[in-house]
């Protein structure tokens, strides 16, 4: 009977750890199955984390957000044509590497919610690194992590938004 029983827990010890390698099997490869790339070029930047691509799709850097340039009921926030200026500075007439998660998207607004790539380098990371961005924690995503990693550093550093 002793023998029986620890068979019996043997085999299932190993069967939930089957399951949790093939959970978490599923759960890697499910996650970047669910994010696409797409090239195109960018045309207008109209704030700090909103742009232009061409055939006139706006897209929202995902993951973060930049202080107000055109809001009804705010005046401009400090920093804010900052962020504008420098998002033109990096992506205006270039062509880009836009990643999205075709779960989730666009925003309430039909903008398209992407990391936004220019020469290999992550744009979305690099506005936080300099100040000009907060973390935008609303939306979980792949990312989250290393943006508030980024963003700690810079407010330590008291860049941008964080002086």
């Amino acid at each position: 009977m002793k023998k029986f029983l620890f068979r019996t827990g043997i085999i299932t010890a190993g069967i939930v750890l089957l399951i949790f390698v093939i959970k978490l099997f599923i759960g890697f490869f499910g996650e970047i199955n669910q994010y696409k790339k797409m090239e195109a070029r960018v045309e207008k930047i109209i704030d700090g984390d909103t742009l232009v691509i061409s055939g006139g799709q706006k897209v929202r850097l995902l993951g973060i957000d930049t202080p107000e340039l055109h809001h009804p009921d705010r005046p401009v926030q400090k920093y804010a044509k900052e962020a504008k200026e420098y998002l033109e500075k990096r992506v205006k007439g270039k062509n880009c590497t836009f990643e999205y998660n075709i779960n989730e998207k666009f925003d309430k607004y039909g903008r398209l919610l992407a990391y936004v790539y220019v020469d290999k380098e992550l744009v979305n990371s690099e506005l936080v690194k300099k100040g000009y961005a907060y973390v935008y924690e609303k939306d979980d995503n792949r990312k989250t992590k290393e943006f508030l990693m980024l963003e700690n550093v810079a407010r330590r550093l008291k860049k941008g938004v964080w002086e």
